[in-house]
C-alpha cells in the first residue's frame, strides 16, 4: 500500500478514462472565469501557500488572497497580492471586491455564517461569490468524520502524498446544499448555482483496486437519477440588494437547488 508503483497504475487508469473530462475542479475554475474580466477585483479566499486557483487570473485580473498559512508564495509587488489573516475578521474595508472564491474551506469553518457575512460585506452590490466544498455525506466525508484526526491527518498524508501540516480539521458545518444555501441567503445573498458535481476518486489512487471501485461509483453518480451522491457541491451566489425580501429570496435558493439533503 502508498506504493510509488502502485500510484503509477492508478495515473495510468485516470489518464485512460477520464482524459479530456471536467470534474469539480474544472467546473469551479468555469464560473470564475464567466465572472472576471480586466480589472475585475478578486478575493482569493483561504488561498493557500501558492495561490493555486487564482494566480493564472493575475496578468488582468487584480488578485488578493488571504491565508492563515506563515509563509505565501508572492512577493507583493504587484498582483497576485496576498496577506496572512482570518476569513472571520476580513482585513478589507466594505464593498471593495467584484468576487470572492474559495476552494474546499467551508468544510473546515468553525463559524460558516461569519465568514459568509464578511464575504457579503467585502463585494459590491452585485457582486459574486463563488464556492467549492466537498458535501457531508459523501463517501470520503463520511470516513473523515468517522477517523479521529491524529488518524485521518496520517492517512490522508499519505493517500494523496502530501505533508501532514497541509492536513486540517474538517467540521462540515455547512455542507449540504439545503444548509450551504440557507446560510448563505441568511448572510444576504441570492442564488444564481447551486448544485452537487461528480469528481474523480482522487483519494483512492494509491490502490488500483481502490480507483477502480471509485471509478465505478463515480459512473453511477453521473447518472442524473443518483446526483444526490456526487460528491461536492458548487454554487455560485450574488449579494443582493438592501430590498431583496427574504421570501423571494428562498424561492430562488429553492429553484437553484438540485437535491436539498
Amino acid at each position: 500500500m502508498f506504493r510509488d508503483s502502485d500510484r503509477k497504475k492508478c495515473q495510468q487508469l485516470f489518464d485512460k478514462q477520464y482524459a479530456g473530462r471536467k470534474f469539480s475542479r474544472g467546473q469551479y475554475q468555469e464560473p470564475i472565469r464567466q465572472h472576471v474580466s480586466p480589472g475585475t477585483g478578486l478575493l482569493d479566499a483561504a488561498c493557500g501557500r501558492y495561490l493555486e486557483f487564482s494566480r493564472d487570473l493575475s496578468d488582468t485580473v487584480q488578485v488578493v488572497g488571504i491565508d492563515l498559512e506563515e509563509q505565501l508564495d508572492t512577493r507583493n509587488g504587484r498582483s497576485p497580492y496576498a496577506i496572512r489573516g482570518d476569513l472571520e475578521h476580513l482585513l478589507f474595508p466594505s464593498n471593495y471586491f467584484d468576487v470572492v472564491i474559495s476552494r474546499s474551506v467551508v468544510e473546515h469553518l468553525t463559524d460558516p455564517p461569519r465568514v459568509f457575512r464578511e464575504f457579503h460585506r467585502v463585494l459590491k452590490p452585485g457582486g459574486k461569490v463563488i464556492l467549492s466544498t466537498p458535501k457531508k455525506w459523501d463517501y470520503i466525508s463520511v470516513a473523515a468524520r468517522l477517523t479521529p484526526y491524529i488518524w485521518h491527518r496520517a492517512l490522508v498524508s499519505k493517500m494523496l502524498g502530501v505533508s501532514e501540516d497541509d492536513v486540517f480539521p474538517k467540521l462540515y458545518r455547512a455542507n449540504t446544499l439545503s444548509k450551504l444555501g440557507r446560510e448563505l441567503q441568511a448572510a444576504g445573498f441570492k442564488a444564481q448555482t447551486l448544485k452537487a458535481v461528480g469528481h474523480y476518486p482522487a483519494y483512492l489512487m494509491f490502490s488500483p483496486m481502490l480507483f477502480r471501485i471509485g471509478m465505478l461509483y463515480e459512473r453511477l453518480v453521473a447518472f442524473n437519477s443518483f446526483r444526490h451522491l456526487r460528491g461536492t457541491l458548487l454554487c455560485v451566489f450574488e449579494k443582493a440588494g438592501a430590498a431583496a425580501a427574504g421570501s423571494r429570496d428562498a424561492r430562488q435558493t429553492d429553484r437553484a437547488t438540485e437535491v436539498g439533503v
